[in-house]
């Protein structure tokens, strides 16, 4: 008698559904993590090879102990290879506690690897769906919102009001120990980093909202 083998586990469900590929619709609220003081570069396409049509400013330090991060925010409207659609750029004038910052503020693009959000979603899913696995969860119930998930999270890729966040948070932060982790969430990011599929997006940056 012959025996076929059992199929392959498709690599999906070892791991985070990538981001779609092309260019695709968004629509959430981002702030900028650029910490260089000569800004970030607003592009007019996806990609370094297209013109540079602005710069939006860096995180701004307040003196206070600790320190206030205000940071520049943005409104996405489509994502493409890693790469974001932004328009209406602006300070939050009740952090700078200051003029708004010269900056671009009509539509370009800007690396992901310069984005963050903040969700008040429950859970971190396995694709921008949900119904999808659960991969990331904080403890009774929390959500993504707290300082250091903005500080340490980059934008990976977007679907419509979903975002695909990765997060690289200290290993001796406290919040890693109120983290539950599923190996799905690790698998292609680098080592000490995870990500997950998140909606929820509060695009205030000094108080709590319900994320729409």
């Amino acid at each position: 008698m012959l025996f076929r083998a059992a199929p392959a586990v498709r690599a999906q469900s070892e791991s985070v559904a990538p981001a779609p590929a092309g260019q695709v619709a968004c629509s959430f609220g981002a702030f900028v993590s650029e910490t260089d003081p000569e800004g970030l570069n607003v592009r007019a396409g996806p990609g370094t090879n297209h013109k540079v049509l602005g710069t939006l400013p860096p995180v701004k330090l307040s003196g206070d102990d600790p320190p206030v991060r205000a940071m520049v925010e943005v409104e996405v409207s489509a994502g493409a290879n890693g790469w974001f659609r932004i328009a209406k750029a602006r300070d939050n004038e009740m952090l700078t506690d200051a003029a708004p910052r010269p900056m671009f503020k009509g539509s370009g693009w800007v690396s992901g690897r310069k984005l963050t959000v903040k969700s008040q979603a429950s859970a971190g899913r396995q694709r921008p769906d949900a119904k999808a696995p659960a991969i990331l969860s904080g403890q009774d119930g929390a959500s993504f919102d707290g300082d250091a998930f903005v500080q340490h999270g980059r934008v990976l890729g977007c679907s419509g009001k979903w975002v695909l966040v990765e997060y690289g948070l200290p290993a001796d932060s406290e919040v890693l120990t109120g983290l539950t982790i599923a190996p799905a969430a690790k698998a292609g990011a680098e080592a000490g980093r995870f990500r997950a599929w998140v909606d929820r997006i509060c695009a205030t940056q000094e108080t709590s909202c319900d994320g729409g």
